[in-house]
């Protein structure tokens, strides 16, 4: 192989594949990056059997071939070269050492053959579904951080991805809160799709989608066994191939309350300020946060009333009064404190609502005006 590139767009592809390396892995190949000439490109690959990232980088290809060397270490000497140079790259087949040259800086990274190196998906003849990468982002962000993060239970681990006509459905649920996301497409998939995505998958594939230009194409193999994802921006275009989880993912519409004897509607940035400041009491006391709900007067002229607190034996205490309008039941419940500023520091818009069913009972919290989220939360124990 003998080819040459740009530092930066080289920096660059190297840091999106860097995501999929395999760490504290069994197998050293998968802490390499793959290397290889394709067309007038270079492809950069890395998976550790689970996730899969394939990218490419604008590239002058003087003899084709490809290379497998450690990925950390080309990285970060790559990183340290002058930016915006050109970067010559020559050998590596058969495991012969990789040698990269920058104006007057040179190194050789040993490797191994490339043919040991783990097939990856770039493609798939399968119907594809496009989706706008702003969009997508959203929905991940709202719901990804809602997966359990342990495997006794491995679907809960990933997202409930579905669709069904042009109907976009993203879902989780770690067992003490879930979330459901919703979205209309222009155009949806000649067959209904059910499939359930590891949760770091996306969120990896989110981390990707930063430009407003960039569309995802989204397609599962014939076999069911894998999802990819097609991201193409204005720099180039990456490929995420991720495994899907077996089994049968819960419907969480049937645990989402259909009705509720008290509704709050609160400013969000006051209720994060509150929530804010009652956690750092609240992180001594397994983190509970408890909220206080007083309907305003008939007559309108008193109006309802949050009162947050957190309460710490060893510490002390804190209050705080938040102005709202309470409809309903007067009511008190408790939440943890992280995953109340979970959700809110998702929702973006500039009220959100509480609906309430009692302090023993799960509660919905919702953006105002923004029907295509649902986020539901488990009360906690409160000692007061």
């Amino acid at each position: 192989m003998r080819i040459s590139c740009v530092q930066d767009q080289l920096s660059r592809g190297l840091a999106i594949v860097g995501r999929a390396v395999g760490s504290r892995t069994t197998m050293p190949i998968l802490g390499n990056v793959l290397v290889a000439t394709d067309g007038e490109r270079l492809r950069l690959v890395a998976t550790n059997l689970e996730l899969g990232i394939t990218t490419w980088v604008p590239a002058r290809v003087l003899e084709e071939g490809r290379a497998s060397v450690p990925a950390r270490l080309l990285s970060e000497f790559v990183n340290s070269l002058p930016a915006g140079r050109d970067v010559s790259i020559d050998g590596g087949d058969r495991g012969t050492p990789l040698r990269l040259e920058c104006e007057r800086i040179g190194a050789n990274v040993k490797g191994v053959d490339p043919e040991e190196f783990p097939p990856v998906a770039t493609g798939d003849d399968r119907p594809a579904v496009r989706i706008p990468a702003r969009e997508f982002r959203s929905m991940i962000d709202q719901v990804a951080f809602c997966a359990a993060r342990d495997e006794s239970r491995p679907v809960l681990s990933g997202v409930n991805v579905r669709m069904e006509g042009t109907v976009l459905s993203l879902a989780a649920a770690d067992g003490f809160r879930l979330a459901i996301r919703t979205a209309e497409l222009d155009h949806g998939l000649p067959e209904a799709l059910d499939v359930i995505i590891p949760a770091r998958a996306l969120t990896e594939l989110g981390r990707l989608l930063s430009g407003d230009d960039d569309e995802v194409e989204v397609s599962v193999t014939g076999n069911r066994t894998q999802v990819l994802f097609r991201v193409r921006t204005a720099g180039g275009e990456t490929v995420l191939v991720s495994r899907l989880l077996e089994g049968q993912f819960p419907d969480l519409q049937r645990v989402v309350p259909k009705t509720a004897s008290t509704e709050v509607t609160v400013a969000r940035t006051d209720l994060v300020t509150a929530i804010k400041v009652a956690s750092i009491f609240a992180r001594d006391s397994a983190n509970v946060v408890r909220l206080e709900l007083v309907p305003g007067s008939s007559d309108g002229l008193q109006p309802g009333n949050m009162e947050v607190s957190a309460t710490a034996q060893e510490v002390g205490d804190n209050k705080s009064q938040v102005p709202a309008q309470v409809g309903g039941d007067e009511t008190h419940i408790s939440f943890s404190s992280e995953f109340l500023g979970d959700v809110l520091g998702v929702l973006k818009t500039e009220k959100v609502r509480l609906k309430l069913s009692g302090p023993l009972s799960p509660a919905v919290v919702e953006g105002v005006g923004a029907d295509h989220y649902t986020h539901v939360i488990m009360p906690m124990h409160s000692a007061r």
